[in-house]
């Protein structure tokens, strides 16, 4: 008997049934027989000793690929030969498993063991440090800083009088205002001979100032303009402390 796909009689699908018997540590399912599943159909095939299909066991799976008895045969044939060759294989991972488990055991013993911290000795006697001492710390009194109030001065000068008052004396940033009063020339010129500022043309009743920012002695006349001719005892000096 063939193994059919398709009915042989009217080419519709076929109901291939088995049986499942175990084989060593496995199953495997036997076909017995083939049907066709057209009702109008009679054909059938039987694979094992049944003449009829009402004898095989309803209890089987449908297999897409036959299995002759010669084949299951040679299955039960090759049983041993698999079943040893898997336990061969399980005995080496059990060996390899082993021999690492030695391995790491032996490497243990092999590393130098770490050397504990000892432990202080508490019979030492204590050593009393002696504390620096602390010495109080002189704390030296702020100069207070004098603060100078800048002043102003005021000076009249003419050419018979002079310079009105002729002497002063100031301190730094104190500043001086001259005021002319020479009311017989039109223009009078206030020279510093210090050169402190320019030649100051001053006409009458006019005032020019200056804030002294450095120590010293300084001299101030008055002269004729344009000539520059410096009137006879009409000097000024000025103290800078």
């Amino acid at each position: 008997m063939m193994f059919a796909k398709k009915c042989p009689k009217c080419g519709g699908n076929v109901q291939t049934k088995s049986i499942k018997k175990s084989i060593g540590l496995g199953f495997v399912n036997i076909p017995v027989a083939q049907f066709c599943l057209n009702p109008v159909c009679d054909w059938y095939q039987d694979f094992s000793e049944a003449k009829k299909s009402e004898d095989i066991n309803e209890n089987v799976v449908q297999l897409k690929i036959p299995v002759s008895k010669d084949r299951i045969a040679e299955i039960k044939k090759q049983m041993p030969e698999i079943v040893q060759k898997n336990m061969m294989v399980v005995k080496g991972i059990i060996v390899v498993i082993v021999l690492s488990l030695l391995l790491i055991y032996m490497l243990s013993f092999l590393q130098p063991a770490t050397p504990r911290p000892e432990a202080p000795d508490t019979n030492i006697p204590a050593v009393n440090t002696p504390q620096p001492s602390v010495v109080a710390s002189t704390q030296i009194p702020a100069t207070p800083q004098v603060i100078i109030e800048q002043k102003k001065y005021s000076i009249k000068f003419d050419v018979s009088h002079a310079f009105n008052p002729p002497i002063k004396t100031i301190n730094k940033s104190d500043t001086i205002i001259w005021n002319n009063e020479e009311n017989q020339r039109p223009r009078v010129v206030l020279v510093s001979k210090d050169s402190l500022f320019k030649n100051k043309l001053m006409e009458y009743s006019e005032k020019y100032s200056y804030q002294f920012n450095q120590s010293g002695s300084y001299i101030f006349v008055l002269a004729e303009y344009p000539s520059l001719n410096e009137y006879p005892n009409a000097t000024n000096e000025i103290i800078v402390k």
